[in-house]
């Protein structure tokens, strides 16, 4: 009991396994959504400005493409600390953006255009990214630890 006399909902106790393993692919997750903004920033700071943002020609893309980045991460905040639909949304983008980096160049293979040499890299990489979505979405261990989560959340100090 607490002081106001109310039953409070005992503190969560350690985590299972299911929810360490979720835990540790929700860090995996976060790993993603910080890696692409990395490999960007490093790109620029080896190899300079593209030439099209010199331009002014990507500046939106770019603009929003760093906005998409700081809104993944806020994402997967809020899925860390077991919003569900935090957890769907962010492995719908994942899904959606496979998709669409996978399909596209497929179909400018298809089409007769020839891509750069580094295009199978980009799509295991999109791959991967497909993989996390479809975990996010179905894996019972990530579902477990958001709801370690949220039992810790409402856990009065």
């Amino acid at each position: 009991m607490n002081q106001n006399g109310n039953v409070s909902p005992a503190k969560p106790s350690v985590m299972n396994e299911s929810q360490i393993w979720g835990r540790r692919v929700i860090f995996a997750v976060l790993s993603l959504v910080i890696v692409i903004p990395l490999v960007n920033l490093r790109i620029l700071m080896r190899d300079g400005v593209p030439i099209g943002l010199e331009r002014g020609e990507i500046n939106l893309a770019y603009a929003g493409g760093m906005f998409f980045s700081v809104l993944l991460i806020l994402v997967w905040y809020y899925a860390y600390k077991g919003r569900q639909k935090a957890r769907v949304m962010l492995g719908l983008v994942y899904l959606i953006t496979t998709s669409i980096t996978v399909v596209v160049p497929l179909m400018l293979l298809f089409m007769g255009t020839v891509l750069p040499a580094s295009w199978p890299i980009s799509i295991s990489l999109a791959a991967v990214y497909g993989l996390a979505g479809w975990v996010l979405l179905v894996s019972a261990n990530i579902k477990a630890f958001q709801n370690y989560q949220q039992q810790l959340g409402s856990v009065p100090i």
